[in-house]
This record gives structure tokens, C-alpha cells and sequence, in this order.
């Protein structure tokens, strides 16, 4: 992990050289037709709702060629390209990297493209992520906030009352987990009773404690508090008392979340933390499951929940930055977000299976998916959780941009994960964690 570390910093010394000879300018657009090619990386063929949004966003460029070749992001791909010459027009990326990239010279601001107005149509904590020293750098895609997920069949079979599935009492929630965590004769997980969901839910645990990880400014490490002391130290103590890492880890590695077979019909695991993407895998391959969908709350009660998702930036270098600005405007936009949903919900309705809306970083697209389109296929549960899915983004917060970027994330992830394997106590792989994160903001920024 260090040699990856290290292999990004040198290519990203070298995409900023390269990025200081090259014309950055801000992006004005016109309404020209388009013309020519359009090279898109990291947006490659996906799911139905990608496919959907995909072709109307084509379709607003009026004889552009869209070029959308296979696969994700990729960091050393993406800063290899740039070095070579060979520069994608337009680029969708994880957010927590756009400042990164944009604090190196890499990208181009589009102040012009994406005015205020423009920037008022998302949700305020995606779009802050798209920002960087005053400037914008692209547009949000999705949310994905984060809800509690509770297998009510789970708690049925422990006695287990339906009012323990909470977050608000700590001490409570550890008893919980342990009274729902099943082992079999040999001592081996049969049943997780809760998944914290770290590395990858840190902040929101932080947050709990009313805390964030970072500064408000993205330039301040805050991740060997007193606060994330304590989270990371709880969190920890829940996946102990279901057995350990490696007995949790290897159980849960057999779980089959996309599948028929998934975790709420196997009766594997109680109650934990998820992004709203699931509802629609869970709602088309089991909707008979008994589920229910809770709010993530803090020690107060308050709900709480952690915004994720990717974002649409422009490269210097970009050969077609008008067209990329006018795609990416219309790939998150109300209409493609909404064509996509009635696409689904009819393909949905027609195979007698179910819909839960979709959940974007676009707040009218998100409102008009739930009032025009969503309606109740009979399963109440997922009506239910629906109906709290279309309230959390309220309660939703999202890491700052900050230089540090994914490095910073990588920081915090290696450190927990340096706990959970017992490579070191929770105080020690934190101040780690700190020491790299900070490095990671100052070498950036």
C-alpha cells in the first residue's frame, strides 16, 4: 500500500508539471450544435439507470459521437493518460478526489458552465464537494445516504424487540448485537447481529460524537481526536464481541448481497448500515423480505447520515470541454434522472417486481422521482422504507473537499484496518493516521 502511495504522489507531481503547460481555461458554453467526439473515462456501460441517463444526455449533443469505453476510475490509468498526451474530455470520478486533482492544476474550473444557478439544483453537501478554492470543478452525481437496515425475521427468532434496532445508545446497541449474533458449535459466526460498517462508515461514527475527521476547510486533519478515539475504539469493541475480525470478516465475505440468496434471505446478518442503492436490489430479488429501514441516529437521537457518491470533472487538455460541460450538466439533470426512473419503474411493473426510487445528488429530480413516478407495489415494508429513504439526504453530510483527497481516505482506512487485523491498538494506528493525512494535505495543497 505504501509502493501505491508513493507511485500516485510522483504521477501526480507529473500531471501537475504537465498540467501547467497546458491551456486551462474556464469553460464558457454555447448552444452550438455539437460536433466531433466526445471521449468519456471512468463512465463506462452499466446498470439500467446508467445505460438510460446515458442516452439522454447523448441525445442533448445533437451528433456528437459519445465515446464510452468499459471500466471504472482509475487513478494511475487516469494520471498515465494525462502524461502521455492522451487526455479524456471528461472524467467521472469518486468526489473525495476532485480537489485533489484540482489543486494540482489538473482540471479546468467551469465557473462559466456551472454558475449559481446551476449549482442550486443539487444538493448543497455533494455540490461543496465539487468546489475548490472558490471555484467550481464539475457536478455531483448521487447521494447514497445511509440508512439502518434491520432484518425483522432476525429479531422475531432472538426476542429481540424491534425498538432495540437503534444507534442512539451505544451501550445498548453493543448488548443488541451480541443478544442477535449467532455462533454454530465450533465457535464460527452463523449470524452477524450488527455491522458497524468500518472502514467505510468512520465518519459517520466521528460524526455520532459530533465531530468531523477533517476541518471545514479541508485543510486540517482531525482524525486522532478524542471523539474518533471513541468511535473507532466502539466500533471495534461491536465486531470483538461477534467473534473477532477474522471470524466477522471471513463470515460476512460469503454473503451475496446482489443475489437472490442475499444475506436478509439467508437470515445472515441483523441489522447495519447501508447506502440507499440496496433497496432496489434487495426490493427486485426479495421483495417478500421482512425488512425494515431505520434512520442512522446520533447519542441526541437526531438522525444522521453520510452522502457518497462520484462527480463530473473536466481535464485541461480536454479537446471538447464544451460538449463535456453540456454532458455532464445533462447526465445529472431532472430529465434524464426522471427518464430513467419511469424506464425502470415500467420495466419493474411489467416483470411484477418492485421500485424504490432512485436517490441523486439532484434535490428536484429526487422530489419528482418520489411524487410522479414512485408508486406502492404492494409490499409495505419497502413503502415504508421508501418513505424514509425520501427524508434522510435532509440530514446528510459530506467530507469538505480537501487537497489531501483519497490519500486522505486511504490514511484513515489503512489505520483501521491496522486495528482490526490487531497490527496495532486503536490510539496508535490513529496517530498514524493523522501524521499521513496531514502529510497528504499539505504535500497537495
Amino acid at each position: 500500500m505504501e509502493g501505491h502511495r508513493k507511485r500516485l504522489v510522483v504521477l501526480l507531481v507529473c500531471a501537475a508539471a504537465l498540467a501547467a503547460v497546458i491551456a486551462g481555461t474556464a469553460i464558457a458554453t454555447s448552444n452550438v450544435k455539437g460536433a466531433g467526439t466526445l471521449n468519456i473515462y471512468g463512465y463506462g456501460p452499466g446498470d439500467d439507470v446508467q445505460e438510460n441517463r446515458a442516452t439522454y444526455a447523448a441525445g442533448q449533443l445533437q451528433g456528437t459521437n459519445v465515446n464510452r469505453p468499459a471500466g471504472d476510475f482509475n487513478d494511475q490509468v487516469f494520471l498515465a493518460r494525462l502524461a502521455s498526451g492522451d487526455v479524456p474530455d471528461l472524467v467521472r470520478m469518486t468526489r473525495p478526489r476532485v480537489a485533489q486533482y484540482a489543486s494540482k492544476g489538473v482540471l479546468r474550473n467551469v465557473d462559466s458552465c456551472v454558475g449559481k444557478g446551476v449549482r442550486a439544483l443539487y444538493r448543497v453537501g455533494a455540490m461543496n464537494a465539487m468546489r475548490y478554492g472558490g471555484h467550481t470543478y464539475g457536478v455531483p452525481e448521487v447521494t447514497n445516504q445511509i440508512t439502518l437496515i434491520v432484518n425483522q425475521s432476525a429479531f422475531k427468532a432472538a426476542g429481540v424487540p424491534i425498538s432495540a434496532a437503534q444507534t442512539t445508545n451505544q451501550k445498548q446497541l453493543l448488548a443488541t448485537a451480541k443478544k442477535l449474533t449467532k455462533f454454530d458449535s465450533s465457535g464460527n459466526v452463523t449470524r452477524i447481529g450488527f455491522d458497524p460498517k468500518i472502514p467505510e462508515f468512520f465518519p459517520l461514527w466521528v460524526k455520532w460524537y459530533g465531530k468531523d475527521i477533517i476541518s471545514k476547510n479541508g485543510l486540517r486533519a482531525q482524525l486522532n481526536t478524542p471523539e474518533a478515539n471513541k468511535a473507532l475504539t466502539f466500533a471495534v469493541s461491536i465486531i470483538k464481541a461477534e467473534g473477532g475480525w477474522n471470524k466477522f470478516k471471513a463470515y460476512r465475505d460469503t454473503f451475496d448481497f446482489f443475489g437472490k440468496g442475499n444475506p436478509l434471505v439467508k437470515d445472515q446478518i441483523a441489522m447495519w448500515p447501508m447506502e440507499s442503492f440496496i433497496y432496489n436490489v434487495f426490493s427486485n430479488n426479495s421483495p417478500d423480505v421482512d425488512l425494515i429501514a431505520k434512520y442512522f441516529t446520533n447519542r441526541k437521537g437526531g438522525p444522521i447520515t453520510m452522502f457518497s457518491g462520484n462527480g463530473w470533472v473536466i481535464p485541461k487538455g480536454s479537446k471538447n470541454a464544451n460538449d463535456a460541460c453540456r454532458y455532464m450538466k445533462a447526465v445529472t439533470s431532472t430529465p434524464a434522472w426522471l427518464a430513467a426512473a419511469k424506464k425502470r419503474f415500467d420495466a419493474r411493473k411489467a416483470a411484477g417486481s418492485t421500485f424504490t426510487g432512485l436517490y441523486t445528488a439532484n434535490t428536484l429530480a429526487d422530489k419528482k422521482v418520489y411524487e410522479d413516478i414512485y408508486q406502492s407495489f404492494g409490499h409495505p415494508q419497502f413503502d415504508a422504507a421508501v418513505r424514509t429513504l425520501a427524508r434522510a439526504p435532509r440530514y446528510g453530510f459530506e467530507l469538505p473537499p480537501s487537497p489531501g483527497g483519497q490519500q486522505f481516505v486511504q490514511a484513515y482506512t489503512d489505520a483501521i484496518n491496522r486495528v482490526l487485523t490487531g497490527q496495532q491498538a486503536v490510539k496508535a494506528a490513529l496517530n498514524q493516521a493523522q501524521k499521513e493525512g496531514q502529510a497528504a494535505i499539505n504535500a497537495n495543497k
